[in-house]
Formats: C-alpha cells, sequence, structure tokens
C-alpha cells in the first residue's frame, strides 16, 4: 500500500479519490466544524474527549453529521489502522475530522444533501517546530484580534480559520518564524493561532479563562498534570504586561504539546528556555502514560 486511506461519507477510499463538491458549504462558506488529535507511539491521544468536543461543535452549529459519537469515534480509530502500515517507527500521525454541512443548490443558496464527513490522517511535521523546544519560540501580538464569543462561540472548532490565518501573516511579517500572540477585543491574552497559552507568575501556572479561548483538550491535561505536580493553576484575564514580566511562558496544543516561549514581541521572556517549570511538565507529560488508553 502506497497510498492513504481517508474515510469519505461512510466509504474508506484512496487519498486520490477522497473529492469533495465545489458546491460544498464546508468549501464555499467555511460552513464546518473540525477536531484534530494525534498518535504518541502510534497511539490515538485522548480520541474520546476529542470526538466529544467535535460534537459539541456540532451541536453548537445546528450540523447533523447522520453519525453517533461512538460510530465517529470507530471509523477514526479504523483510518488509523488502515493507514498504520505507511507510518515509520519515529513518526506520528495527525488524525482530523472534519464535517461540514454538506452541499449547496446550483439553483441557490440552500443545502440539499446530508453533512460531509471527512476523516482522515496527516503525518505530524516534527520540523516544523522541533527547534522550539530547545530555541523557544518568538511570538507576535497581531493587530487582528480573536473574534469576540459575542460574535461566534470561540470553543466550537469551526473550519472558518480566516481570523487566524491573519494574524499569522501578520505575525510573519515581523519574523517568518514568529507565532502570533491574539488579544481579545478588551486587550486580554487569548490564544494563539493554534495553540493556548501559559505563563508563570509567582510559582503558579497561570492561563487565559476559557471565555474566548477553544478550550484545549491538552491545555487540561497540562494543567490536571500540574495539579499532580503541586503547582498551583490560576485561570484569569492577563495582559502583554502579565506576559512581559513572567518567569516562563508556553504554548500548548495537541501535536507539539509544550512549546516554550523565547520572547514577546522582541522581549525576552523569563531567564531560560525552556524555564524550569516548564521543564517540570515536559518531563512529567514524557513519564506519565497519559498519551494512550491504559490496557
Amino acid at each position: 500500500m502506497k497510498e492513504k486511506v481517508f474515510y469519505l461519507n461512510g466509504e474508506f477510499v484512496p487519498e486520490s479519490a477522497a473529492k469533495v463538491s465545489v458546491l460544498d458549504s464546508g468549501f464555499n462558506a467555511g460552513d464546518g466544524v473540525y477536531d484534530v488529535t494525534r498518535t504518541f507511539a502510534h497511539r490515538p491521544f485522548k480520541l474520546r474527549e476529542h470526538t466529544q468536543r467535535l460534537f459539541r461543535s456540532l451541536c453548537y452549529t445546528r450540523i447533523d453529521c447522520g453519525m453517533s459519537l461512538e460510530e465517529m469515534e470507530a471509523a477514526t480509530a479504523q483510518v488509523l489502522e488502515r493507514n498504520l502500515a505507511l507510518l515509520k517507527e519515529n513518526d506520528d500521525y495527525a488524525l482530523w475530522q472534519v464535517v461540514s454541512r454538506g452541499v449547496r443548490s446550483s439553483m441557490g443558496n440552500r443545502v440539499i444533501g446530508p453533512a460531509t464527513v471527512a476523516i482522515y490522517c496527516v503525518n505530524v511535521n516534527f520540523r516544523e517546530f522541533a527547534r522550539h523546544y530547545i530555541e523557544g519560540v518568538p511570538v507576535v501580538i497581531p493587530s487582528t484580534r480573536r473574534i469576540p464569543p459575542q460574535c461566534l462561540e470561540s470553543k466550537a472548532k469551526v473550519t472558518n480559520k480566516m481570523n487566524h490565518v491573519i494574524a499569522g501573516f501578520e505575525a510573519h511579517q515581523v519574523d517568518p518564524r514568529a507565532i502570533p500572540l491574539m488579544l481579545d477585543i478588551d486587550g486580554n491574552i487569548s490564544e494563539s493561532s493554534a495553540h493556548n497559552f501559559f505563563l508563570v507568575i509567582d510559582g503558579a501556572l497561570c492561563t487565559p479563562t476559557n471565555r474566548n479561548i477553544l478550550d484545549g483538550i491538552t491545555r487540561s491535561t497540562i494543567s490536571s498534570l500540574a495539579a499532580e505536580l503541586g503547582i498551583p493553576v490560576v485561570e484569569a484575564n492577563f495582559t502583554p504586561y502579565d506576559v512581559y514580566n513572567a518567569a516562563e511562558a508556553f504554548l500548548a496544543s495537541t501535536s507539539p504539546t509544550i512549546l516554550p516561549i523565547r520572547t514577546l514581541n522582541s522581549v525576552k521572556i523569563g531567564k531560560q528556555v525552556p524555564g524550569p517549570l516548564t521543564l517540570r511538565l515536559i518531563k512529567a507529560w514524557k513519564r506519565e502514560p497519559i498519551s494512550w488508553p491504559k490496557p
């Protein structure tokens, strides 16, 4: 087998045959939701929790995917199983679940078909962020703000990512390697274009409240690990001032897990990268079998 297998609308098909109509509402209106987990040592990370979040997004957007949560989870596991033969020993997959509202009529704007459901895997691009573990990542605050929950609920993982894409372009104009750290409309730290954010203040692990962020599965896991290590966790509003004065800071998301931050707007954060508390969490993540279900 040389080609990956995708799930598309009830069938397992080769990647080259996984095609979606140009009339699909996900393509022409960004009308869809998605979720992404990954494998660690070829085993899926908290697949149930990610699938549950997908279904919360479906509920919010009023999209009926035509599957139960258990069926979606099982289909995702099958996609992984069918593609494991293509995976090298030290590589891992990101597992995508994508659902759009369906195909629109060519005679109008009405969706006429069932939801489009796609499940597929792509290789985790470790080279993209490997250097950040040692050097730390530069982050830049763009002028583009996170869409407020009064306009679109931040907890829903929707396919329309233009807000984050524009923020990314603005950060790259400052530094091609930079990641944007977005503010909400009140000037509080929100999240990056693809990560949750943590900072360390007076020995406490601090993170923005979930009012205007995607409530990450990795974010929740890190908070639980911190509690096990006796590290206090504080959820509150934080501003750039707090970040400049923080002892350390890092980004968190499923694929890279924990990315130490080196600078904010070219200002160095803390005395060392990664910081000591960040290192404790990285070591705890590696030590504990949290990346897959226990037998």
